[in-house]
């Protein structure tokens, strides 16, 4: 076990540590929940969050205080605020790693550990100023609360039947006792300050829902084996009867729900309440209301999609690995129709999956990172699969193996190709990113070579390190280089420096605004709506900045006085247009153009 925790902390420390500090901040989020942190951590407030002297009403407290403590160790810098995220990320691969071995075999925790450290989207937001790694370190917890209970009660084995090989009861899966299910409550108590009511609700569904199966699957009249059309209509009837209100209630009360409340309500509400007195009540407003209910029935921002669309952002978001998710679906869907000794596991996997992609599939608004907390279960059904391969000489699995290495080889030798291409439009000088394509085209073309001689074992261990490499490659290394070209560091960090220690720089925006220049320059920056306020800003603040679109400059030419001229000027980030940073200087047509680092 202590080598398996070695190689998840080799890998994942890899992953998410390095070059921690080296990138800007990426607009939206990681700057604006960096500077509420540090807003916070100016003021002393444990309480309130506010961004740009407003109040902040997006998320929850739980990311503010582990940046409010990373503050005060190392500052306040790019480095200080992602610490947290990391160390919670690598967390949750060793989180990942027990399950596997409560529910499966230690070798399928280690392979889950290493999988889910290297998807994309979970090394990305492993390594990002968010709430999402604080989220699915607390789901995961609970969902290991909740295995390791059941597990202690049946010495350490999840989901196996009898000793006499009879299977067990749908109660069995309860923890025995008030106490075994203290620590998975008290982990969704934290996941609600972590991401709100979706911290308890969902886990507590999802659970809920494997007991309810339980109860169903142990029904003595299963699907039978007459055919797609018989199985079809007995798991239609299995889902009928599973969500009867009465025993969905039922089985609620055996999970000590009112005990759950009561831990959950001891952990987040005094936060809550304190937070709603300090700001009489327009931050539960805001959050309750505007970002949990108005998100699920609405599309806010724009952030719209099919119902289909997570399979989608599933493919995408664990790739390289992703080449193995239709195996591993495939891999389940047989283990649940045919039985095996893991059959409850997998279905607690399922269930966890499968309600959480399913609740926002509903909901109106879709992000990518909506369902980062089902990854550990798909990261969990991928490590079966690759535990499975290893010792199984099914043709079948073995040639469809190879078929996904030979896909993986494609695709890096199309990133091969397309990377350079794309560069040159957006990030100059960065035709290097073409490195990308290598390391998926290299791995997947020695893993092929590898199941080719049968030697499973090391075709397995060489996607393990491809998958390590190109996570470094495209978190690690790749955004230190791309930061660069971002306008709002850039023009922050500019007016910033252009003045002594002891001045106040004051920036303002028309028709542009980045919450990057929030945290480079230092300071709260003025957003103009009219055009007409222009004017009255440089009369107020004659030593201030203006920053704008190079192409709105014909436009505001009466509201600009005519001492305020262009002091720099660079292309904004991944768009075709300038920005210009308009002032007050002794040359005032002198201009700046930003240099390419």
């Amino acid at each position: 076990m202590l080598k398996h925790h070695l190689l998840i902390l080799l890998a994942a420390g890899a992953v998410f540590f390095t070059n921690l500090g080296a990138a800007a901040l990426f607009d939206e989020d990681e700057p604006k929940n960096a500077v509420c942190g540090r807003e916070m951590f100016e003021r002393g407030d444990w309480i309130v969050p506010t961004f740009n002297a407003e109040l902040r009403t997006d998320k929850p407290i739980l990311i503010y205080w582990i940046m409010l403590c990373s503050y005060t160790v190392f500052g306040v810098n790019e480095f200080a605020a992602r610490f947290g995220s990391s160390v919670l990320a690598v967390g949750t691969s060793l989180l990942a790693y027990h399950l596997g071995r409560l529910l499966f075999h230690r070798e399928v925790g280690l392979w889950a550990g290493v999988v889910l450290c290297t998807c994309l989207m979970f090394s990305a937001v492993g390594r990002a100023v968010t709430p999402d790694s604080t989220l699915i370190f607390c789901t995961t917890s609970a969902f290991l609360g909740y295995v390791w209970a059941v597990a202690k009660r049946h010495g350490g084995r999840f989901g196996a039947p009898h000793a006499d090989g009879q299977p067990r009861s749908w109660d069995e899966y309860l923890p025995e006792t008030w106490i075994h299910s203290l620590p998975m409550y008290a982990a969704m108590g934290f996941a609600v300050l972590a991401k709100g009511p979706i911290g308890v609700l969902l886990p507590s569904a999802i659970i809920g829902l494997h007991l309810l199966v339980r109860r169903e699957v142990d029904d003595p009249l299963g699907p039978g084996p007459n055919g797609w059309w018989n199985q079809a209509w007995w798991g239609f009837r299995t889902i009928f009867r599973t969500m009867l209100p009465k025993k969905t209630l039922y089985a609620a009360w055996r999970m000590r729900v009112p005990l759950g409340g009561l831990v959950v309500g001891l952990i987040a509400l005094p936060w809550y309440v304190a937070v709603g007195q300090q700001t009489d009540g327009a931050w539960l407003a805001g959050f309750l209301g505007g970002h949990n209910v108005g998100r699920f029935v609405q599309p806010m921002e724009n952030h719209r999609g099919p119902f289909f669309y997570y399979p989608l952002v599933i493919l995408l978001g664990t790739f390289p690995w992703s080449v193995f998710v239709p195996l591993s679906v495939w891999q389940l869907r047989h283990r649940l129709w045919h039985g095996s000794e893991w059959n409850a596991s997998y279905a607690f996997l399922a269930c966890w999956a499968g309600l959480w992609i399913g609740f926002f599939s509903c909901a109106q608004t879709k992000l990518p990172n909506y369902i980062l907390p089902a990854y550990p279960a798909v990261a969990l059904f991928m490590g079966c699969f690759l535990f499975d391969w290893q010792r199984d000489g099914d043709h079948f699995l073995a040639t469809t193996f190879r078929h996904s290495c030979r896909v993986l080889a494609a695709i890096g030798a199309v990133l091969l190709l397309a990377m350079p291409v794309v560069a040159s439009f957006f990030l100059p000088n960065e035709s290097w990113l073409a490195l990308i394509g290598c390391i998926p085209l290299f791995g997947g073309g020695v893993a092929y070579a590898a199941s080719l001689r049968n030697d499973r074992r090391q075709a397995v261990r060489t996607l393990a390190i491809t998958a390590v490499g190109l996570a470094v490659l495209i978190v690690g290394i790749a955004p230190a280089r791309v930061a660069r070209y971002q306008d709002g560091p850039y023009f922050g960090t500019l007016v910033r420096g252009s003045l002594s220690p002891q001045e106040t720089p004051d920036l303002a925006t028309f028709d542009y605004f980045a919450p990057n220049l929030v945290f480079y320059l230092g300071r709260p920056v003025d957003r103009l709506k009219k055009s007409e306020q222009i004017t009255a800003f440089f009369e107020d603040h004659p030593h201030g900045y203006l920053l704008t679109r190079s192409d709105r400059l014909e436009d505001l030419r009466d509201e600009i006085p005519h001492d305020v001229g262009i002091l720099a000027q660079q292309r904004r980030f991944l768009r075709r247009h300038d920005l210009v940073l308009l002032g007050r200087a002794p040359q005032t047509a002198t201009v700046r153009t930003a240099e390419r680092r």
